[in-house]
């Protein structure tokens, strides 16, 4: 079983192109997960949680799932995509999630021969897929530390531009006690 905690790039796509692509990803799932709290679903069988438990059940089934704060348990398949936020998606062997996969500050650990056959977006998260699990579309995974920096880094600077100003500002505007 191997553990992927980094960055997965295309051949000819540069690191931009993955984190833009990973949060417009990102961004829908959220927008799916307000849509889906509200009400505006269209399937019958779709699970939306916050502080709390989803489980699918062996042979069951599920279309979309939404939660925050939460662990999705996946004995049966899923006919949408799963969108999660601080919590724990872990599926059984042998399942298939048909849709995409979105995590964000979470934790994604698939069974053997489990299949995805959506995209993957982990961000901030850690994965364990194992080698015989399959993901048909796109996979990117930006790992703890470099999505630290990429989310931080912007932040940072503005505030040490910030902090400059405050700081050569304030000193001449007080005079020196004499």
């Amino acid at each position: 079983m191997t553990s992927v905690t980094t960055l997965v790039l295309q051949p000819g796509l540069n690191f931009f192109h993955e984190v833009s692509r990973l949060s417009k990803l990102l961004l829908a799932v959220l927008l799916a997960f307000a849509l889906l709290r509200n009400g505006h679903h269209g399937s019958g069988d779709d699970r939306v949680a916050l502080f709390s438990k989803i489980e699918i059940g062996a042979g069951q089934t599920a279309g979309d799932i939404a939660c925050a704060f939460c662990t999705v348990n996946i004995k049966g398949d899923v006919y949408g995509d799963v969108a999660v936020l601080f919590g724990t998606v872990a599926a059984d062997p042998d399942r298939t999630i048909s849709g995409d996969v979105a995590i964000l500050f979470s934790t994604l650990r698939l069974g053997e021969n489990d299949r995805i056959n959506g995209d993957l977006a982990a961000a901030l998260s850690t994965t364990s897929i194992p080698e015989t699990s399959v993901i048909r579309g796109d996979r990117a995974v930006l790992s703890s530390g470099l999505g630290l920096a990429v989310l931080a880094g912007p932040i940072l600077i503005l505030a040490g531009i910030i902090g400059c100003i405050i700081f050569f500002v304030r000193r001449n505007r007080y005079p020196y006690p004499v």
